[in-house]
Protein backbone atom coordinates (compact mmCIF):
# COMPACT_ATOMS: atom_id res chain seq x y z
CA UNK A 1 0.00 0.00 0.00
CA UNK A 2 2.63 2.30 1.00
CA UNK A 3 4.27 1.97 -3.08
CA UNK A 4 1.06 2.82 -4.31
CA UNK A 5 0.23 6.39 -5.72
CA UNK A 6 -2.79 8.09 -3.56
CA UNK A 7 -4.42 8.26 -6.71
CA UNK A 8 -4.63 4.81 -7.43
CA UNK A 9 -7.42 4.89 -4.48
CA UNK A 10 -9.36 7.99 -5.96
CA UNK A 11 -12.32 5.99 -6.00
CA UNK A 12 -14.49 8.78 -7.44
CA UNK A 13 -12.37 8.99 -11.11
CA UNK A 14 -13.79 7.44 -13.62
CA UNK A 15 -11.82 5.19 -16.06
CA UNK A 16 -14.27 5.78 -18.27
CA UNK A 17 -14.92 9.30 -18.51
CA UNK A 18 -13.13 11.55 -21.31
CA UNK A 19 -9.75 13.36 -19.81
CA UNK A 20 -7.93 15.76 -22.03
CA UNK A 21 -5.33 13.85 -22.96
CA UNK A 22 -7.68 11.12 -24.22
CA UNK A 23 -9.60 13.52 -26.21
CA UNK A 24 -7.59 13.69 -29.76
CA UNK A 25 -8.25 15.89 -32.37
CA UNK A 26 -10.47 13.82 -34.60
CA UNK A 27 -13.08 13.26 -31.61
CA UNK A 28 -13.23 16.72 -31.10
CA UNK A 29 -13.44 18.17 -34.15
CA UNK A 30 -16.86 17.24 -35.36
CA UNK A 31 -18.78 18.65 -32.81
CA UNK A 32 -16.85 21.38 -32.30
CA UNK A 33 -17.28 22.62 -35.69
CA UNK A 34 -20.93 21.67 -35.91
CA UNK A 35 -20.83 24.18 -32.84
CA UNK A 36 -20.28 27.02 -34.34
CA UNK A 37 -22.83 26.18 -37.24
CA UNK A 38 -25.51 26.09 -34.75
CA UNK A 39 -24.87 29.86 -33.56
CA UNK A 40 -26.65 30.33 -36.81
CA UNK A 41 -29.86 28.45 -35.84
CA UNK A 42 -31.07 30.93 -33.56
CA UNK A 43 -28.29 33.17 -31.56
CA UNK A 44 -28.80 35.77 -34.00
CA UNK A 45 -32.94 35.62 -33.97
CA UNK A 46 -32.81 39.46 -32.58
CA UNK A 47 -30.82 40.58 -35.27
CA UNK A 48 -33.21 39.03 -37.63
CA UNK A 49 -35.97 41.13 -36.26
CA UNK A 50 -33.97 44.74 -35.52
CA UNK A 51 -33.01 44.58 -39.05
CA UNK A 52 -36.21 44.15 -40.38
CA UNK A 53 -36.37 40.39 -41.93
CA UNK A 54 -38.11 39.12 -38.64
CA UNK A 55 -41.09 40.27 -36.40
CA UNK A 56 -43.09 38.82 -33.68
CA UNK A 57 -46.28 36.92 -33.68
CA UNK A 58 -49.81 38.66 -32.60
CA UNK A 59 -50.02 36.12 -30.43
CA UNK A 60 -46.94 37.34 -28.24
CA UNK A 61 -46.60 40.51 -25.59
CA UNK A 62 -44.07 42.88 -26.81
CA UNK A 63 -40.50 42.12 -25.84
CA UNK A 64 -39.73 45.56 -24.10
CA UNK A 65 -35.82 44.92 -23.46
CA UNK A 66 -35.27 43.83 -26.95
CA UNK A 67 -38.15 46.41 -28.79
CA UNK A 68 -37.16 49.55 -26.94
CA UNK A 69 -33.66 48.98 -27.35
CA UNK A 70 -32.49 49.59 -23.81
CA UNK A 71 -30.58 46.18 -24.06
CA UNK A 72 -28.95 44.45 -20.86
CA UNK A 73 -25.94 43.69 -20.21
CA UNK A 74 -26.70 39.82 -20.50
CA UNK A 75 -28.73 40.88 -23.53
CA UNK A 76 -27.55 38.22 -26.13
CA UNK A 77 -24.42 37.28 -23.56
CA UNK A 78 -24.96 33.68 -25.28
CA UNK A 79 -23.45 34.57 -27.86
CA UNK A 80 -20.23 35.97 -26.07
CA UNK A 81 -20.02 32.45 -23.91
CA UNK A 82 -20.37 30.50 -27.12
CA UNK A 83 -17.91 31.52 -28.87
CA UNK A 84 -15.28 32.04 -26.38
CA UNK A 85 -16.34 28.12 -25.46
CA UNK A 86 -15.85 26.85 -28.97
CA UNK A 87 -12.51 29.17 -29.18
CA UNK A 88 -11.33 27.21 -26.05
CA UNK A 89 -11.99 24.10 -28.10
CA UNK A 90 -10.65 24.96 -31.06
CA UNK A 91 -7.17 25.66 -29.09
CA UNK A 92 -7.52 22.42 -27.05
CA UNK A 93 -7.64 21.22 -30.72
CA UNK A 94 -4.72 23.17 -31.61
CA UNK A 95 -2.90 22.35 -28.53
CA UNK A 96 -3.21 18.27 -28.99
CA UNK A 97 -2.78 18.96 -32.86
CA UNK A 98 0.60 19.89 -32.06
CA UNK A 99 1.45 17.15 -29.87
CA UNK A 100 0.63 14.32 -32.57
CA UNK A 101 2.24 16.48 -35.59
CA UNK A 102 -1.50 16.09 -36.87
CA UNK A 103 -1.22 19.64 -39.13
CA UNK A 104 -4.45 19.32 -41.12
CA UNK A 105 -6.62 19.92 -37.42
CA UNK A 106 -3.77 21.96 -36.39
CA UNK A 107 -5.08 24.33 -39.71
CA UNK A 108 -8.50 24.12 -39.72
CA UNK A 109 -8.45 25.10 -35.56
CA UNK A 110 -6.71 28.28 -36.48
CA UNK A 111 -8.80 29.22 -39.65
CA UNK A 112 -11.78 28.41 -37.43
CA UNK A 113 -10.89 30.51 -34.35
CA UNK A 114 -10.36 33.55 -36.68
CA UNK A 115 -13.61 32.93 -37.85
CA UNK A 116 -14.83 33.33 -34.49
CA UNK A 117 -12.88 35.62 -32.94
CA UNK A 118 -13.82 37.80 -36.45
CA UNK A 119 -17.68 37.34 -35.29
CA UNK A 120 -16.93 38.33 -31.83
CA UNK A 121 -14.95 41.76 -32.98
CA UNK A 122 -18.06 42.29 -34.75
CA UNK A 123 -19.89 42.53 -31.30
CA UNK A 124 -18.15 44.00 -28.95
CA UNK A 125 -15.18 45.52 -30.19
CA UNK A 126 -12.31 45.52 -27.67
CA UNK A 127 -12.57 41.36 -26.21
CA UNK A 128 -9.87 39.75 -24.18
CA UNK A 129 -7.85 37.82 -27.08
CA UNK A 130 -4.20 37.17 -26.01
CA UNK A 131 -4.26 36.11 -22.16
CA UNK A 132 -8.04 35.16 -22.82
CA UNK A 133 -7.20 30.86 -22.87
CA UNK A 134 -4.61 31.23 -20.53
CA UNK A 135 -6.87 30.87 -17.85
CA UNK A 136 -3.47 29.05 -15.53
CA UNK A 137 -1.79 32.29 -15.70
CA UNK A 138 -3.94 34.85 -16.34
CA UNK A 139 -7.69 34.00 -14.78
CA UNK A 140 -8.65 37.98 -15.35
CA UNK A 141 -7.52 38.64 -18.18
CA UNK A 142 -6.97 42.63 -20.29
CA UNK A 143 -8.96 43.54 -23.26
CA UNK A 144 -7.21 43.53 -26.48
CA UNK A 145 -7.86 46.54 -28.90
CA UNK A 146 -9.84 45.14 -31.31
CA UNK A 147 -7.90 46.60 -34.45
CA UNK A 148 -4.97 44.70 -33.28
CA UNK A 149 -7.55 41.66 -32.63
CA UNK A 150 -8.50 41.80 -36.13
CA UNK A 151 -4.91 42.44 -37.60
CA UNK A 152 -4.05 39.07 -35.94
CA UNK A 153 -6.46 36.83 -37.80
CA UNK A 154 -5.99 37.04 -41.34
CA UNK A 155 -2.03 36.01 -40.78
CA UNK A 156 -3.65 33.54 -38.19
CA UNK A 157 -5.53 32.29 -41.72
CA UNK A 158 -2.24 32.36 -43.68
CA UNK A 159 -0.63 30.03 -40.96
CA UNK A 160 -3.64 27.57 -40.82
CA UNK A 161 -3.76 27.31 -44.38
CA UNK A 162 -0.25 26.66 -44.71
CA UNK A 163 -0.26 24.20 -42.42
CA UNK A 164 -3.69 22.16 -43.75
CA UNK A 165 -1.30 22.23 -47.23
CA UNK A 166 1.68 20.83 -46.19
CA UNK A 167 -0.14 18.28 -44.19
CA UNK A 168 -1.28 14.51 -44.62
CA UNK A 169 -4.40 13.30 -44.56
CA UNK A 170 -4.13 13.37 -40.78
CA UNK A 171 -5.80 10.45 -38.94
CA UNK A 172 -9.66 10.07 -39.90
CA UNK A 173 -10.06 13.39 -41.21
CA UNK A 174 -12.26 12.73 -43.87
CA UNK A 175 -14.98 11.81 -41.36
CA UNK A 176 -13.90 14.31 -38.69
CA UNK A 177 -13.78 17.47 -40.99
CA UNK A 178 -17.42 17.28 -40.96
CA UNK A 179 -17.15 20.56 -42.82
CA UNK A 180 -14.92 20.30 -46.19
CA UNK A 181 -14.19 16.50 -45.99
CA UNK A 182 -10.36 17.14 -45.74
CA UNK A 183 -10.81 18.96 -48.94
CA UNK A 184 -7.76 21.11 -49.06
CA UNK A 185 -8.79 23.24 -51.83
CA UNK A 186 -12.28 23.72 -50.44
CA UNK A 187 -10.81 24.49 -47.47
CA UNK A 188 -8.40 27.74 -49.50
CA UNK A 189 -11.60 28.65 -50.65
CA UNK A 190 -13.55 29.26 -47.42
CA UNK A 191 -9.74 30.46 -45.99
CA UNK A 192 -9.85 33.34 -48.79
CA UNK A 193 -12.93 33.90 -48.70
CA UNK A 194 -12.87 34.64 -44.63
CA UNK A 195 -10.53 36.93 -45.36
CA UNK A 196 -12.16 39.04 -47.79
CA UNK A 197 -15.01 39.04 -45.51
CA UNK A 198 -12.46 40.59 -42.74
CA UNK A 199 -10.92 42.91 -45.45
CA UNK A 200 -14.81 44.55 -46.45
CA UNK A 201 -15.62 44.75 -43.05
CA UNK A 202 -12.28 47.31 -42.66
CA UNK A 203 -12.66 48.89 -46.47
CA UNK A 204 -12.89 52.43 -44.44
CA UNK A 205 -9.96 51.90 -42.06
CA UNK A 206 -6.59 51.20 -42.56
CA UNK A 207 -6.20 48.25 -40.83
CA UNK A 208 -4.63 46.08 -43.68
CA UNK A 209 -2.61 46.73 -47.07
CA UNK A 210 -5.60 45.54 -48.60
CA UNK A 211 -4.10 45.76 -52.29
CA UNK A 212 -1.51 43.66 -50.67
CA UNK A 213 -3.54 41.28 -49.31
CA UNK A 214 -6.05 41.10 -52.15
CA UNK A 215 -2.61 40.06 -54.14
CA UNK A 216 -2.24 37.32 -51.68
CA UNK A 217 -5.22 35.89 -52.44
CA UNK A 218 -4.98 35.94 -56.03
CA UNK A 219 -1.28 34.36 -55.53
CA UNK A 220 -2.67 31.40 -54.26
CA UNK A 221 -4.88 30.49 -56.59
CA UNK A 222 -8.20 28.93 -55.51
CA UNK A 223 -10.10 31.60 -55.74
CA UNK A 224 -13.53 32.24 -53.10
CA UNK A 225 -16.29 29.52 -51.91
CA UNK A 226 -19.43 29.98 -54.63
CA UNK A 227 -20.74 27.13 -55.87
CA UNK A 228 -20.19 25.24 -52.56
CA UNK A 229 -20.30 26.92 -48.85
CA UNK A 230 -19.29 26.01 -45.81
CA UNK A 231 -21.64 23.47 -43.90
CA UNK A 232 -21.36 21.10 -41.60
CA UNK A 233 -22.89 17.70 -42.05
CA UNK A 234 -22.53 15.49 -38.70
CA UNK A 235 -25.51 13.07 -39.83
CA UNK A 236 -28.72 15.71 -39.20
CA UNK A 237 -31.53 13.45 -39.38
CA UNK A 238 -35.71 13.60 -38.43
CA UNK A 239 -34.38 12.19 -34.70
CA UNK A 240 -31.64 14.53 -34.49
CA UNK A 241 -32.53 17.17 -36.99
CA UNK A 242 -30.46 20.44 -38.21
CA UNK A 243 -30.21 22.83 -35.61
CA UNK A 244 -31.93 25.55 -37.85
CA UNK A 245 -35.33 23.07 -38.81
CA UNK A 246 -35.17 22.29 -34.93
CA UNK A 247 -35.30 26.13 -34.14
CA UNK A 248 -37.52 27.24 -36.49
CA UNK A 249 -39.86 24.26 -37.81
CA UNK A 250 -41.32 21.39 -36.61
CA UNK A 251 -40.78 18.62 -33.68
CA UNK A 252 -41.16 14.94 -34.98
CA UNK A 253 -44.70 15.14 -33.61
CA UNK A 254 -45.51 18.00 -36.13
CA UNK A 255 -46.18 20.23 -34.08
CA UNK A 256 -44.37 24.02 -35.01
CA UNK A 257 -41.38 24.41 -32.76
CA UNK A 258 -41.23 28.37 -33.22
CA UNK A 259 -44.70 30.68 -33.08
CA UNK A 260 -42.75 33.68 -32.81
CA UNK A 261 -41.01 35.08 -35.23
CA UNK A 262 -42.69 35.58 -38.21
CA UNK A 263 -42.48 37.62 -41.35
CA UNK A 264 -41.13 41.55 -40.81
CA UNK A 265 -44.05 43.60 -42.67
CA UNK A 266 -40.86 46.19 -44.10
CA UNK A 267 -39.15 43.02 -45.67
CA UNK A 268 -42.34 40.93 -46.95
CA UNK A 269 -44.22 44.06 -48.60
CA UNK A 270 -40.42 45.44 -50.44
CA UNK A 271 -39.71 41.67 -52.11
CA UNK A 272 -43.38 41.81 -53.13
CA UNK A 273 -43.57 45.08 -54.72
CA UNK A 274 -39.86 44.25 -56.40
CA UNK A 275 -41.70 40.73 -57.85
CA UNK A 276 -39.14 39.14 -56.06
CA UNK A 277 -40.35 35.08 -55.74
CA UNK A 278 -37.92 34.32 -53.05
CA UNK A 279 -40.71 36.07 -50.40
CA UNK A 280 -42.21 32.60 -50.97
CA UNK A 281 -39.66 31.03 -49.69
CA UNK A 282 -37.63 33.14 -47.18
CA UNK A 283 -40.96 32.56 -45.75
CA UNK A 284 -44.13 30.04 -45.48
CA UNK A 285 -47.26 30.80 -46.14
CA UNK A 286 -49.68 31.68 -43.07
CA UNK A 287 -51.09 28.85 -41.30
CA UNK A 288 -54.69 29.46 -41.24
CA UNK A 289 -54.02 31.28 -44.58
CA UNK A 290 -52.45 29.16 -46.99
CA UNK A 291 -52.71 31.46 -50.12
CA UNK A 292 -51.24 33.98 -48.32
CA UNK A 293 -48.04 35.33 -46.85
CA UNK A 294 -48.65 37.87 -43.90
CA UNK A 295 -46.58 39.80 -41.84
CA UNK A 296 -46.27 42.34 -38.58
CA UNK A 297 -44.62 45.43 -37.78
CA UNK A 298 -42.01 45.25 -35.04
CA UNK A 299 -42.87 46.58 -31.60
CA UNK A 300 -46.58 46.33 -32.32
CA UNK A 301 -48.66 45.67 -29.89
CA UNK A 302 -50.06 41.43 -30.22
CA UNK A 303 -53.20 41.24 -31.97
CA UNK A 304 -55.49 38.36 -33.17
CA UNK A 305 -55.63 39.80 -36.86
CA UNK A 306 -51.54 38.32 -36.87
CA UNK A 307 -51.86 35.52 -34.47
CA UNK A 308 -49.19 32.85 -34.90
CA UNK A 309 -51.53 31.15 -37.10
CA UNK A 310 -52.13 34.00 -39.52
CA UNK A 311 -49.11 35.15 -40.29
CA UNK A 312 -45.91 33.60 -41.74
CA UNK A 313 -42.89 32.05 -40.39
CA UNK A 314 -39.81 30.80 -41.97
CA UNK A 315 -39.60 29.74 -44.86
CA UNK A 316 -38.75 26.37 -46.48
CA UNK A 317 -36.35 26.94 -48.69
CA UNK A 318 -34.12 28.45 -46.17
CA UNK A 319 -33.89 24.47 -44.46
CA UNK A 320 -36.03 22.15 -46.65
CA UNK A 321 -36.07 19.43 -44.27
CA UNK A 322 -34.36 18.09 -40.92
CA UNK A 323 -31.73 16.46 -42.48
CA UNK A 324 -29.90 19.17 -44.48
CA UNK A 325 -26.48 20.53 -43.83
CA UNK A 326 -26.26 24.00 -41.77
CA UNK A 327 -24.18 27.00 -42.86
CA UNK A 328 -21.09 28.37 -41.16
CA UNK A 329 -20.82 30.90 -44.52
CA UNK A 330 -23.25 30.44 -47.03
CA UNK A 331 -22.45 29.77 -51.00
CA UNK A 332 -24.42 32.77 -51.28
CA UNK A 333 -22.81 35.40 -48.73
CA UNK A 334 -19.63 34.20 -50.74
CA UNK A 335 -20.82 35.47 -54.07
CA UNK A 336 -21.99 38.96 -52.58
CA UNK A 337 -18.49 39.21 -50.97
CA UNK A 338 -16.48 38.73 -54.18
CA UNK A 339 -19.40 41.01 -56.05
CA UNK A 340 -18.74 44.26 -53.57
CA UNK A 341 -14.55 43.73 -53.73
CA UNK A 342 -15.32 43.45 -57.62
CA UNK A 343 -17.15 46.38 -57.22
CA UNK A 344 -14.69 48.53 -55.69
CA UNK A 345 -11.98 47.40 -58.07
CA UNK A 346 -10.26 44.91 -55.64
CA UNK A 347 -10.34 42.16 -58.10
CA UNK A 348 -10.35 41.34 -61.78
CA UNK A 349 -14.14 39.94 -61.63
CA UNK A 350 -16.34 41.92 -64.02
CA UNK A 351 -18.60 43.64 -61.29
CA UNK A 352 -22.08 42.81 -63.04
CA UNK A 353 -21.33 39.54 -63.37
CA UNK A 354 -20.51 38.87 -60.15
CA UNK A 355 -23.65 40.81 -58.83
CA UNK A 356 -25.65 39.10 -61.29
CA UNK A 357 -24.54 35.67 -60.37
CA UNK A 358 -25.03 36.13 -56.45
CA UNK A 359 -28.63 37.20 -57.04
CA UNK A 360 -29.07 33.64 -59.57
CA UNK A 361 -27.25 31.78 -56.67
CA UNK A 362 -29.68 33.15 -54.27
CA UNK A 363 -32.82 31.83 -56.32
CA UNK A 364 -31.24 28.69 -56.61
CA UNK A 365 -30.16 28.10 -52.72
CA UNK A 366 -33.81 29.07 -51.68
CA UNK A 367 -35.43 26.24 -54.12
CA UNK A 368 -37.02 29.32 -56.11
CA UNK A 369 -39.50 27.31 -58.76
CA UNK A 370 -37.68 27.66 -62.20
CA UNK A 371 -34.72 29.43 -60.68
CA UNK A 372 -33.08 30.23 -63.31
CA UNK A 373 -35.91 32.01 -65.24
CA UNK A 374 -37.21 33.56 -62.41
CA UNK A 375 -33.94 35.25 -61.39
CA UNK A 376 -33.25 36.19 -65.01
CA UNK A 377 -37.01 38.01 -65.05
CA UNK A 378 -36.06 39.71 -61.77
CA UNK A 379 -32.84 40.74 -63.04
CA UNK A 380 -34.38 42.54 -66.00
CA UNK A 381 -36.25 44.83 -63.55
CA UNK A 382 -35.47 48.63 -64.14
CA UNK A 383 -35.84 48.78 -60.24
CA UNK A 384 -32.98 50.97 -58.45
CA UNK A 385 -32.88 47.93 -55.80
CA UNK A 386 -32.20 45.39 -58.57
CA UNK A 387 -31.09 46.86 -61.78
CA UNK A 388 -27.26 46.74 -62.34
CA UNK A 389 -25.94 50.71 -62.24
CA UNK A 390 -23.48 50.59 -65.04
CA UNK A 391 -23.09 53.98 -65.40
CA UNK A 392 -23.55 54.54 -61.71
CA UNK A 393 -21.25 55.69 -59.23
CA UNK A 394 -19.50 53.50 -56.62
CA UNK A 395 -21.90 54.13 -54.14
CA UNK A 396 -24.85 53.02 -56.31
CA UNK A 397 -23.37 49.61 -57.17
CA UNK A 398 -22.52 49.04 -53.11
CA UNK A 399 -26.43 50.57 -52.94
CA UNK A 400 -27.77 47.68 -55.07
CA UNK A 401 -25.17 44.75 -53.67
CA UNK A 402 -26.45 45.65 -49.98
CA UNK A 403 -30.34 45.63 -50.97
CA UNK A 404 -29.88 42.08 -52.84
CA UNK A 405 -27.41 40.44 -50.15
CA UNK A 406 -30.16 41.75 -47.32
CA UNK A 407 -32.78 39.59 -49.15
CA UNK A 408 -30.21 37.05 -49.79
CA UNK A 409 -28.96 36.93 -46.24
CA UNK A 410 -33.06 37.29 -45.13
CA UNK A 411 -33.43 34.82 -41.80
CA UNK A 412 -29.58 33.26 -42.41
CA UNK A 413 -27.03 35.30 -41.37
CA UNK A 414 -27.79 37.66 -39.17
CA UNK A 415 -24.76 38.79 -37.66
CA UNK A 416 -23.73 40.08 -41.51
CA UNK A 417 -26.63 41.89 -41.86
CA UNK A 418 -26.32 43.46 -38.79
CA UNK A 419 -22.55 44.08 -39.65
CA UNK A 420 -23.71 45.51 -43.12
CA UNK A 421 -25.91 47.61 -41.81
CA UNK A 422 -23.51 49.46 -39.83
CA UNK A 423 -20.68 49.45 -42.52
CA UNK A 424 -22.20 50.19 -45.52
CA UNK A 425 -25.03 52.29 -44.04
CA UNK A 426 -27.73 51.53 -46.84
CA UNK A 427 -30.46 49.34 -45.24
CA UNK A 428 -32.77 51.63 -42.68
CA UNK A 429 -35.00 49.32 -41.08
CA UNK A 430 -38.18 50.84 -39.25
CA UNK A 431 -37.76 51.31 -35.93
CA UNK A 432 -39.62 49.18 -33.23
CA UNK A 433 -42.91 50.94 -33.05
CA UNK A 434 -42.65 49.99 -28.68
CA UNK A 435 -43.69 52.98 -27.16
CA UNK A 436 -40.88 52.25 -24.75
CA UNK A 437 -38.34 52.90 -27.21
CA UNK A 438 -38.89 56.10 -26.98
CA UNK A 439 -36.45 57.84 -28.90
CA UNK A 440 -33.68 54.91 -29.36
CA UNK A 441 -32.48 53.99 -32.13
CA UNK A 442 -31.21 50.43 -33.53
CA UNK A 443 -27.60 49.16 -31.13
CA UNK A 444 -24.91 49.48 -32.81
CA UNK A 445 -23.16 46.76 -30.77
CA UNK A 446 -23.50 44.37 -28.01
CA UNK A 447 -22.97 44.99 -24.33
CA UNK A 448 -20.73 43.25 -22.19
CA UNK A 449 -21.63 40.31 -20.44
CA UNK A 450 -22.62 40.88 -16.71
CA UNK A 451 -20.07 38.20 -15.86
CA UNK A 452 -17.17 40.18 -16.92
CA UNK A 453 -18.43 42.63 -14.27
CA UNK A 454 -18.82 40.25 -11.94
CA UNK A 455 -15.63 38.21 -12.38
CA UNK A 456 -12.98 40.29 -14.48
CA UNK A 457 -13.96 43.65 -13.11
CA UNK A 458 -10.94 45.80 -13.23
CA UNK A 459 -10.15 44.80 -17.17
CA UNK A 460 -14.21 45.79 -18.41
CA UNK A 461 -13.84 48.93 -15.94
CA UNK A 462 -10.94 49.93 -18.04
CA UNK A 463 -12.70 50.06 -21.21
CA UNK A 464 -14.94 52.57 -19.74
CA UNK A 465 -18.57 53.34 -19.96
CA UNK A 466 -20.14 51.26 -23.19
CA UNK A 467 -22.85 52.85 -24.82
CA UNK A 468 -24.95 50.37 -27.45
CA UNK A 469 -26.08 53.25 -29.02
CA UNK A 470 -22.33 55.44 -29.63
CA UNK A 471 -19.92 53.07 -28.96
CA UNK A 472 -18.86 52.27 -31.94
CA UNK A 473 -16.73 48.86 -33.79
CA UNK A 474 -13.41 50.32 -34.49
CA UNK A 475 -14.85 49.75 -38.42
CA UNK A 476 -17.88 51.41 -37.86
CA UNK A 477 -16.96 54.73 -39.35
Amino acid sequence: MGACSKDYLDINQNPNGPTESSITPDLALAPTLTSAAGRNASSYDFLHRWMGAWSASGSFSRSTVEMSYNITNDFGAGIWNGIYYTVNQLKSIEKKAIELDWKFYQGISMIMQAHEVGVLVDFYGNVPYSKAWDLSGNIRPAYDNAEDVYKDLIPKIDEGLALIKAAELDKNIKTADVLFKGDKTLWAKFANTLKLRLLLHTYKTTTFDIPAEIAKIVAEQSGFLGDVGATVQPSYSPDKPNPYYNAHYFAISGSENDTYNRANNFSLNMMKNLGDERYKRIYRPAKSLPTEWRGTDYGANPIDDVNSDRTSGTGYGIVASASVPMWIMSSVEAMFLVAEAAARGWITDDPKTAYENAVKASFTYLAVPNAATAAATYLASADPKIAWPASGTLADKIEVIAWQKFFALNGIQGNELFTDYRRLDVIQPPLSLAPERGTNPIPIRLLYPQSEYNFNKENVAAEGTVSQFTTKIFWDK
